[in-house]
């Protein structure tokens, strides 16, 4: 963990055929986001994605989630893993609805999703949760198809993307310049080595050499340090604070909190303050 990370974001052209286009690959160019015109202080939607497993994405999810739905945003927290992970299982508190993410997008058949309101699970912080099950997309539908029709419903969503962060079904979301980015880690040293691959391929496949420092999408990425292990100690983000600062959004540590550690259902009102606080935290920063 000694480099100087800061040179690492597209400084320079690799080669003099990056130059001249002949042999990189095109990079990707982020859309304008939004099915609707976002209103000033509408939350925006907000893609998790761990830089490792066992990163703490679900938690982290249902962490903001809960914080906005009980500011008083109409929030889905959304399973968006490959094949469906336990967002339902561990945020449903209120009442686990046995309708899926799938079962709820073509509902009313001609590509026309159900009413969301009564297909979703429901957690006491007031939010709503989509679950997935292992059956892939269809009629060419992909997470932005379920991002639109979520918006267009009235909700914000918080996407739990898993990992990696590579996974083709999170494109269309990284795609979106309306989505913010949270990439979570585990206080690790080895996870916090990891992550500056997945910073790489973030800058390779949609960064430009053009952008200043902090821009595109790596400056609109919020970095997660969560801890996992009882104890306070804050080297691993106080070195990526160290050699990441200017170059993404922010970087948070989610304290160790008994509630999350114990792996079970997850109540949000159960949270430590401390920890409430730091997702109060992270929202703010994504909205300003």
């Amino acid at each position: 963990m000694g480099e100087d990370w800061s040179r690492w974001l597209d400084t320079a052209p690799d080669s003099a055929a990056d130059e001249t286009g002949g042999d990189r690959k095109a990079r990707v160019v982020r859309l304008p986001g939004g099915a609707r015109t976002r209103v000033a202080g509408e939350p925006r939607p907000i893609l998790v994605v761990g830089g490792c497993g066992g990163a703490g994405t679900t938690t982290t999810t249902l962490g903001l989630a809960g914080e906005l739905g009980l500011g008083g945003a109409a929030t889905i927290a959304v399973d968006a893993t490959p094949a469906g992970g336990d967002l339902a299982l561990r945020g449903a508190d209120e009442h686990l609805h046995p309708i899926s993410m799938q079962q709820w997008l073509y509902g009313r058949g001609d590509d026309e999703p159900a009413p969301l309101k009564e297909c979703m699970s429901r957690a006491t912080s007031g939010i709503g949760l989509l679950w997935r099950d292992a059956a892939p997309l269809r009629r060419r539908a992909s997470y932005l198809t379920v991002a639109r029709a979520v918006d267009q419903a009235g909700y914000t969503g918080v996407y739990d993307g898993g990992s990696p962060i590579a996974s083709r079904q999170l494109r269309p979301l990284l795609d979106d310049a309306d989505v913010a980015l949270v990439l979570t880690i585990p206080a690790r040293v080895d996870a916090a080595n990891r992550l500056r691959v997945t910073l790489e391929w973030l800058d390779d496949e949609y960064g430009d050499s053009s952008e200043p420092m902090g821009g595109g999408i790596v400056g609109d990425t919020t970095i997660v340090v969560s801890h996992q292990q009882r104890g306070a100690d804050s080297r691993v983000a106080d070195h990526l604070r160290e050699h990441l600062s200017g170059w993404v959004r922010d970087i948070v540590e989610v304290p160790y909190d008994p509630h999350l550690a114990r792996g079970e259902l997850v109540r949000h009102i159960a949270l430590a303050d401390e920890t409430r606080q730091t997702y109060e935290r992270l929202l703010a920063g994504m909205a300003s």
